[in-house]
């Protein structure tokens, strides 16, 4: 058994022992967040474990949400929520039409954000990002019938109203575009850039994106991130939005990766969080992978899989886990997120299970 493998297996008896202590149904911290990690962990293993798992936190949140007043933000609120019950559908976890599913939780944020759009901050936890990030991906969704056709112009409404509020926010510099000190998932940049690839894609006001990418590109091309993981993941949302004046850039950010060694990326004991640790640069740097034909990978490299290993293994916050799970279950600031970054590595080491 590899080091992956035997680190993954330490936790995994935790996260399926503890999951129904959960109390917080939201995407970061709660059951939904552990649901998607359970489908994908079933998927990949092929253990009924994890799908037993899977099916009673959906069942569980679904209810909890239709019976509690919930806040609606991306983080913790509604708009993530939903986001992940459209993502099982699409992968086909869950059977089931999203309009009809997603029906009262789509009439609140509908409501929320016609009313409150100019009050929404910026980010993606509980601003305009995250609401976008659910919006375009119900958009994406191309209907098959009249009906849903309908419900795609709302949704589509609703991501224009949306993307002239950012536009102009971008413009008064509302949004934090100032690299971070330290690694951070949630630096606005990348997420802002992320969103306008998405934009692109769908092909939703094209002359405003356009703009939108002229202006923010002198700020772009000036800019290489000090910190490698702030590096990785600006490299991640230019590489999202792929304009052809920033192909020398990406370029240059992916040279200065492509060598570097995880002890490079100056990680602080406790950093294994996907907010701002291990977790998340291993789960980034599958995402770049999905975008950049001959990116190669981080961790692909046995030198930095063997270091990631060693630096989770003396990390303070693993060994607390074991003592207090129950709070340590999150997907961003948890276990969940440590075991979805071990799922992955454990793919790259063992390909058969694919």
């Amino acid at each position: 058994m590899n080091k992956v493998t035997q680190l993954f297996h330490t936790r995994d008896e935790l996260l399926l022992g503890h999951y129904t202590s959960l109390e917080n149904p939201g995407l970061f911290k709660g059951k939904f967040g552990l649901c998607l990690y359970f489908f994908e962990a079933f998927q990949q293993c092929e253990e009924l474990k994890y799908q037993h798992a899977a099916e009673h936190l959906l069942q569980e949140g679904y209810n909890f949400i239709h019976q509690n007043p919930m806040p609606t933000s991306f983080d913790n609120g509604l708009a993530g929520i939903a986001w992940g019950i459209n993502q099982l559908i699409k992968r086909g976890y869950l059977e089931g039409n999203a309009d009809e599913l997603l029906m009262e939780i789509d009439t609140i944020l509908f409501k929320v954000i016609s009313e409150k759009t100019n009050e929404l901050e910026f980010g993606l936890k509980r601003g305009i990002l995250g609401y976008l990030i659910y919006i375009l991906d119900r958009v994406s969704v191309q209907p098959k019938n009249a009906p849903e056709k309908v419900n795609s112009e709302i949704f589509t409404s609703l991501a224009v109203l949306l993307i002239n509020r950012i536009h102009l926010m971008a413009e008064e510099n509302r949004g934090n575009f100032t690299e971070p000190k330290e690694f951070n998932l949630f630096w606005d940049l990348p997420n802002y850039l992320y969103v306008l690839g998405e934009i692109n894609r769908l092909n939703i006001m094209p002359n405003k994106t356009r703009q939108m990418i002229r202006n923010i590109s002198p700020l772009l091309l000036s800019l290489i991130p000090q910190n490698l993981g702030n590096c990785l993941s600006l490299l991640y949302g230019m590489s999202k939005v792929a304009h052809e004046d920033w192909s020398a850039h990406t370029r240059l950010l992916q040279e200065k990766l492509n060598s570097a060694s995880i002890t490079s990326f100056r990680l602080a004991n406790k950093s294994l969080y996907v907010e701002n640790g291990l977790s998340g640069l291993i789960l980034l740097d599958k995402q770049v992978g999905l975008e950049i034909d001959d990116w190669k990978g981080l961790f692909n490299d046995e030198k930095n899989v063997q270091l990631a290993m060693q630096h989770l293994e003396k990390s303070e916050y693993w060994r607390a886990t074991e003592k207090n799970p129950e709070n340590e279950m999150g997907f961003i600031y948890g276990i969940t997120g440590i075991h979805c970054a071990l799922l992955f590595l454990k793919q790259i080491k063992d390909p058969q299970h694919e």
